[in-house]
């Protein structure tokens, strides 16, 4: 009984916890008459947003970025997208490309220039399907 205590208490103190981070990281979605920008979407990398002054809440802040059109707040996926992770050069971007691509390097300018193969659209295609139900469209 004692342990199903503790495990309660933990769970409850766990839910509490990630509803705190979801409140830091919410944003405002943005409708078709007021689509975000690039430079309003760099400011979103995850290194310095503007909920608090306290480290600990701003690197809880949300996290954008954006595919074929489509921005996402992806700060439940911090461990991936957060600075220092492993896809952070996603964040707070258009990373259609590079999904596309599977790249977690910038393109130059020469490849910038060639249009997506038919299986790169195919992979951006998977991308997509894993933002609509892993994440909230801002």
């Amino acid at each position: 009984r004692t342990q199903q205590s503790q495990y309660e208490q933990w769970e409850r103190k766990s839910q509490q916890l990630q509803n705190e981070r979801a409140k830091r990281a919410y944003i405002e979605p943005r409708d078709a008459a007021n689509p975000w920008t690039l430079s309003e979407l760099s400011l979103y990398d995850g290194t310095n947003n503007d909920n608090d002054n306290d480290n600990e809440q701003q690197s809880e802040g949300p996290i954008l970025l954006a595919v074929n059109g489509i921005v996402y707040n992806v700060w439940k996926g911090r461990h991936f997208y957060g600075p220092g992770c492993e896809y952070h050069v996603f964040a707070g971007r258009d990373a259609t490309r590079l999904l596309a691509k599977n790249r977690l390097v910038e393109e130059t300018e020469e490849e910038r220039a060639i249009p997506l193969s038919v299986g790169e659209k195919a992979a951006l295609q998977g991308w997509l399907y894993t933002f609509r139900n892993k994440y909230e469209v801002v």
